[in-house]
């Protein structure tokens, strides 16, 4: 009996070290895939986007941001980005994507073409590649590490809102700024996601429910002769199928900057 419970406990001691073994791979995979990712965009970042900060002529107490992407090197490198995104004062820094194939494609791969759970930002195959449907959307993980859009979470809070209600879309034609004029959980399977509307119906009654939903207070009007962009991205937590949504109106175009 003795000889039989000391290996029923040297096989649980096997079971548990391969577990902890196992465990503590899948976390370096994890923690390496992050690293990779930090550093990759970090490096595309300093190489692909220019920055400069001036006073605004119409009022000197504030700073304007000029931002400059060479298109032409990324597309060399990957010919589906058409875009990149930037929300100020948070991570949100990248390249946009657009599979012609399935929204699958840059889930986990990044724009270089390697495999990373992070992934890339993506608009939605169905949706144009040029911003023009009447709601364009753009996925993104809610990374552990903060990285992609983790800050769409923070969004549905007042006070982080009120300091980040815009963001920018550059693209070779021009500089789209966008005014969020919602942020609220949804199901992935909700008609929010609509890309296009038959009439001015159906897109106002998007726009209503979009407007009524919102967990914050937004000072920006929007009606049905705008084009919005909806940013998403998953919800940690039992329910799979949750998202956070941001939903943004043009409200300028600019010329590409020059440097």
């Amino acid at each position: 009996m003795k000889r039989k419970n000391n290996s029923l406990q040297t096989m649980f001691v096997i079971l548990f070290a391969v577990m902890f073994l196992y465990g503590g791979m899948n976390l370096y995979t994890i923690w390496n895939e992050y690293r990779e990712s930090e550093a990759l965009y970090q490096c595309t970042q300093e190489q692909f986007l220019q920055q400069q900060e001036f006073v605004d002529e119409n009022d000197s107490e504030k700073r304007k941001r000029e931002l400059f992407v060479d298109f032409e090197s990324l597309q060399a490198i990957n010919k589906d980005v058409v875009g990149w995104i930037f929300i100020e004062d948070t991570v949100v820094n990248y390249p946009v994507l657009h599979s012609k194939k399935n929204n699958d494609e840059y889930l986990y791969t990044t724009y270089d073409g390697k495999q990373n759970n992070s992934g890339s930002i993506f608009a939605d195959y169905r949706n144009k590649a040029d911003f023009t449907d009447d709601n364009t959307v753009l996925y993104g993980h809610n990374m552990k590490n903060g990285g992609m859009f983790a800050c769409l979470l923070k969004m549905r809070g007042q006070e982080y809102y009120d300091s980040h209600r815009e963001f920018y879309i550059l693209t070779p034609e021009g500089n789209y700024r966008y005014e969020i004029i919602s942020v609220f959980q949804v199901d992935a399977l909700s008609d929010v996601y609509g890309r296009t509307f038959a009439t001015n119906e159906e897109k106002q009654q998007w726009l209503d429910y979009v407007i009524k939903n919102s967990a914050v207070l937004a000072p920006f009007s929007a009606n049905v002769e705008d084009t919005f962009v909806l940013l998403s991205t998953c919800v940690s937590g039992d329910d799979p199928r949750a998202r956070v949504v941001a939903v943004g109106r043009l409200a300028e175009i600019e010329a590409p900057y020059q440097p």
